[in-house]
């Protein structure tokens, strides 16, 4: 018991002692100040990662070669996109990436004489397939380092329409200058760009025109002529229409065997009347140049025509259903401008139509892989074997090489061929690989993760919204935040610095997140 004190004895009782297990409650904890870079964690520091408009983005997008910084930046020195495009469309005018001259450099045997490339191929020092797949990785190569970006895309656009597949055992001997041809006459005029492909020693091999003799002219490149390249079989055209084309194009050919180089061939050219589609020749004469190149003309301005390039044009760059009033008014201006290229182009871009279908497309793995490398700013090196980074950038997207489709109507302009689940899971393996420079690694430059956290210190969701503007070029959202912290680990709040682990091993989970994305992955 406790002694308590009474007033007789005069003292002063005793406070009675706590039991040991009543505590006082604990004091509130004053909160920590922040540290020194508190306006790191602010917004307001953070929002300067610059961003292009909706608009911009989706121009650079369809128009280009993917989204990246230096693309931006570009767009911001011209004084705004319809600058930068009007720009493009006169890729003499723009200054070429240095970095194009090294590329040309690396894959200068691509320019060897016909006979040479023979030569190795029969020694196997560089063979027929090597030749391809060169000059599918030189072209992935300059699609990603070039500045003039429409230009690339362009020439993209046409050896898909005007496709020549690098599987045919002969056209290594004459594909790189086919492509060179292509190159010229991407944003001139499209009859010009007929004549010179259709009459190309590539295109006589791959559709077998080189086989034509007087009186028997092989029927493939003629049939194929109409069928693809031109008027389209709703034109109306017959059998012996085909077989006129045939004659008409007879004499065009190649010295296999020889020196391989393409020749006319005046004594293999089929004379007689020809009659195709409006028009007619008596053909009497035994060089019949001057006959194709009036009938190839003749094709390039047919209405029918127009609406095979419209058509082509607005499924690859508006969306897979292009509306009849959309086709007909490209057609309208590819026929009245003479067949202007860029004038179409013009047109295509100023419809609503075109603005109305951002993220419509899906890329296709080569664009994918493009705009990918492009995106995370990944710089080539010149190639050292078999194993660099730019010899090996045609594996590194998982599908089918540039210049390989098997047939000679050019790869698919539309969505499904390019959604299947297959396709989707090589391409987020290539995401993860270049994010994390794992695979192609050598011979590149990488950007270091680390350098990419913008500030010393700074929240997780800021820093991740910063990526999505640098990588994707537009802001996070509450869904890819939800992902990026499942991804991670790390809630909105974690504080980042270069040295955190996102700036080092864990920046292939973050940039999957996006680049996985169907904002990356559609254009």
């Amino acid at each position: 018991m406790v002694a308590v004190a009474t007033r007789a004895s005069g003292k002063k009782p005793k406070k009675p002692k706590r039991s040991k297990k009543v505590r006082k409650p604990p004091k509130k904890k004053a909160p920590k100040k922040a540290p020194a870079t508190v306006t790191s964690y602010a917004p307001a520091s953070y929002w300067r990662t610059a961003m292009p408009s909706a608009y911009e983005l989706h121009v650079i997008k369809r128009l280009g070669t993917g989204y990246s910084t230096a693309t931006l930046a570009a767009v911001r020195r011209a004084g705004g996109i319809d600058r930068w495009f009007a720009q493009q469309l006169e890729p003499a005018t723009v200054p070429e990436a240095s970095i194009v001259a090294a590329v040309d450099a690396w894959y200068a045997h691509l320019r060897r004489a016909p006979a040479q490339k023979v030569a190795t191929n029969d020694d196997g020092t560089k063979m027929a397939w090597q030749y391809g797949l060169d000059l599918a990785n030189w072209t992935v190569l300059r699609r990603i380092h070039s500045t003039r970006a429409v230009q690339e895309t362009m020439v993209d656009f046409w050896t898909n329409h005007l496709h020549i597949s690098t599987g045919e055992d002969r056209v290594y001997t004459h594909q790189f200058a086919y492509d060179a041809t292509i190159r010229t006459h991407a944003l001139g005029r499209f009859e010009d760009l007929l004549v010179a492909t259709a009459t190309h020693p590539a295109m006589s091999l791959y559709l077998d025109n080189w086989r034509s003799r007087k009186n028997a002219p092989n029927e493939n490149q003629g049939r194929e002529l109409l069928e693809l390249h031109t008027v389209g079989t709703g034109s109306g055209y017959t059998e012996d229409m085909v077989k006129d084309s045939a004659k008409i194009l007879s004499g065009y050919s190649v010295r296999w065997g020889d020196d391989y180089e393409g020749f006319y061939d005046a004594a293999n050219h089929t004379t007689g009347r020809v009659s195709v589609l409006g028009f007619t020749h008596d053909n009497t004469a035994a060089d019949g140049r001057e006959v194709a190149e009036a009938y190839l003309r003749h094709l390039a301005n047919h209405p029918a025509t127009a609406r095979t390039v419209a058509t082509r044009l607005a499924l690859r760059f508006v969306s897979d259903t292009p509306s009849e009033a959309l086709v007909s008014h490209l057609a309208g201006v590819f026929q009245d401008s003479g067949t202007d290229i860029k004038a179409t182009l013009r047109a295509l871009v100023a419809h609503p139509e075109f603005r109305g279908h951002a993220g419509a497309k899906v890329s296709t793995p080569v664009d994918d892989l493009v705009a990918t490398v492009k995106a995370l700013g990944v710089t080539a090196r010149r190639p050292t074997g078999d194993g660099s980074f730019a010899n090996h950038l045609n594996y590194a997207h998982g599908g089918l090489r540039l210049y390989s489709w098997p047939r000679p109507d050019g790869a698919p302009e539309t969505n499904p061929e390019w959604t299947s689940a297959v396709r989707m899971l090589r391409s987020f393996r290539m995401h993860w690989n270049l994010a994390g420079g794992y695979y192609p690694k050598t011979d590149a430059t990488f950007v270091p993760a680390r350098s990419r956290v913008p500030l010393a210190s700074l929240r997780f969701d800021y820093y991740f919204d910063h990526l999505s503007r640098s990588l994707l070029g537009r802001r996070s959202t509450a869904r890819s935040l939800q992902a990026a912290c499942l991804a991670t680990g790390l809630t909105p709040s974690s504080v980042i610095t270069p040295a955190h682990a996102v700036g080092t091993w864990m920046f292939p989970h973050l940039a999957a997140v996006l680049l996985d994305s169907p904002e990356h992955v559609t254009r």
